[in-house]
């Protein structure tokens, strides 16, 4: 009977850690992004051209953005400098075998077509004031 508080506590502090280290990593990310040093959010890119999701790294310095698919990537991923965000949603069901329910979408439209940018919900923010910059 001893035991059962012992495991409420362990799980509860196990729960409380990793809501610590995901707050600290997001302060660390906007500290940087004020600062205006260099930052790289994990994102999944799908192109209109590209079947399937890209993985890879939205990098965001001052006053600038670029797309970095990870080096091992069959094809290289360019994303159109012309991208404006149309809407942001939660992923629908087709998409969570790809992506997890942590992940939001941000549709993106232009000259080439519709790009859809989901990244993580800490993170989708700092993508979308990047792309929203005239």
């Amino acid at each position: 009977m001893t035991q059962i508080p012992v495991i409420v506590a362990l799980l509860s502090s196990g729960a409380a850690l990793a809501a610590w280290n995901i707050n600290r990593h997001q302060r660390k990310i906007t500290r940087h992004l004020i600062d205006g040093r260099r930052i790289k959010v994990f994102c999944l890119v799908k192109d209109p051209q590209v079947p399937g999701w890209t993985v890879g790294h939205f990098v965001i310095e001052s006053g600038a953005w670029a797309w970095e698919p990870r080096p091992r990537h069959k094809s290289p991923l360019t994303l159109p400098p012309d991208l404006e965000v149309a809407r942001v949603r939660e992923p629908v069901p087709r998409e969570t075998t790809r992506l997890n329910r942590r992940f939001v979408v941000m549709e993106c439209t232009s000259a080439q077509g519709e790009v859809l940018v989901a990244a993580l919900h800490g993170h989708i923010e700092h993508v979308f004031m990047a792309l929203s910059r005239p």
